[in-house]
């Protein structure tokens, strides 16, 4: 349930603080619809949409009038935050308008709440057209949704994918940060496990991936997919 008073969940001292994981974490900064909240200790960041504490608000006209007019971070931040505004009636009409006027960051953002909110259908149809027009490494939500719809044919489209991400040229390169497209094979091995097809058909490309030459993306495999290859020993 999505809360409606922020001060009951944390106390008086909202919005200036929250607490979260037992600890008094101070606002960072605010944007038109998000509240960031870091702890130093932890090191970690907690996002609290401004919608569901009722701070900031939207309706579909105003979405309408209002979206040519917003810069891209913007449009990216309302997408990322719009699931809050599920109790609304006008809500499915934002979810289409997005659709319909944005781009594939707008839908990497909205992937989810397409395949949790739209008849299994049209989320598989929308999200499957998404995730052929993204760049490999920068497919992982869309993998996500699509396996999330359950559609009968999500497993063969992930597969397909999965091929042409083991097929790229930078599969295997290092990073300073993450290798997004080794990023993207991890996840959709773990998504089609997920959808039921067995561990052993992607053994071979998860052991490679558990080694693989960046340090983040090795980190990232053990996050994803330890419990499903047991046998795999990790690379220090």
């Amino acid at each position: 349930m999505i809360p409606t008073d922020g001060k009951k969940r944390h106390r008086e001292e909202y919005p200036a603080e929250i607490i979260a994981d037992g600890m008094r974490v101070p606002l960072q900064n605010e944007s038109r619809f998000t509240r960031r909240y870091h702890s130093v200790e932890r090191n970690t960041t907690y996002e609290h949409s401004r919608f569901a504490d009722g701070s900031a608000s939207m309706t579909a006209a105003e979405l309408e009038r209002d979206w040519d007019t917003w810069p891209k971070n913007l449009q990216i931040e309302f997408c990322q935050q719009l699931r809050y505004l599920f109790h609304q009636s006008d809500y499915l009409e934002m979810l289409h308008f997005v659709m319909q006027r944005g781009e594939l960051n707008h839908w990497a953002s909205i992937a989810m709440i397409v395949a949790d909110e739209l008849p299994q259908k049209e989320a598989f149809d929308f999200l499957v057209q998404a995730l052929q027009k993204a760049e490999i490494g920068r497919c992982s939500n869309f993998t996500q949704g699509i396996a999330a719809t359950k559609h009968p044919l999500a497993e063969t489209v992930l597969r397909k994918h999965l091929g042409l991400i083991c097929a790229h040229p930078a599969l295997w390169d290092d990073s300073k940060f993450l290798n997004w497209v080794a990023a993207d094979a991890t996840n959709c091995i773990n998504r089609l496990i997920e959808l039921g097809a067995p561990p052993a058909d992607f053994a071979e490309q998860a052991q490679k991936l558990s080694q693989h030459i960046c340090s983040r993306n090795r980190d990232h495999w053990q996050r994803r997919l330890p419990k499903h290859y047991p046998e795999i020993t990790l690379q220090k």
